[in-house]
């Protein structure tokens, strides 16, 4: 994991942080979060909205699978003393999870409302981007709300 970060500090730092357009188009990358998870991650920006697909591996030995969209804002939130734009997208998910334990399958769901940050880089069409925001977890004989964030980066292929 410390490599990971490692190379996308390195990545970022190449470009020199200066900030590029957003990029329609499809992504691919990995993603990272907390409650802790890791996965691939698949995204389709189509201009003012976003389809995403998120695989992976998440706490208590779970596969999960997120689906979600949303909307995104098109005008940059520009930071003069960092030198780069931000982007602001606002959607929602719905996940599932599935956990094999003591010979049961055992299968769980969660909501989230995300608040999603993005930066794309100048010269490569790489985004960063970091989301957060309330998630509603259920299934297994409990539900409750609690917090999702997450943070990755993806290669970008214009269309």
């Amino acid at each position: 994991m410390k490599r990971i970060v490692l190379l996308l500090v390195l990545l970022i730092a190449s470009v020199a942080l200066f900030a590029g357009e957003p990029v329609k188009g499809i992504g691919a990358g990995i993603s990272t979060g907390i409650p802790f998870h890791i996965g691939a991650i698949g995204e389709y920006n189509f201009g003012p909205a976003y389809a995403s697909l998120e695989m992976g591996y998440s706490t208590g030995s779970e596969f999960m699978v997120r689906a979600g969209g949303g909307y995104n804002f098109q005008k940059p939130f520009t930071n003069s003393d960092w030198g780069m734009d931000l982007y602001l997208s606002v959607g929602g998910y719905l996940g599932g999870y599935l956990t094999l334990s003591g010979g049961k399958l055992y299968a769980s769901g969660s909501f989230g409302i995300p608040v999603t940050w993005s930066w794309y880089a100048d010269k490569i069409p790489l985004k960063v981007f970091v989301q957060a925001g309330p998630s509603l977890t259920f299934g297994s004989g409990y539900t409750y709300l609690g917090f999702s964030g997450t943070a990755g980066a993806m290669y970008v292929f214009s269309l």
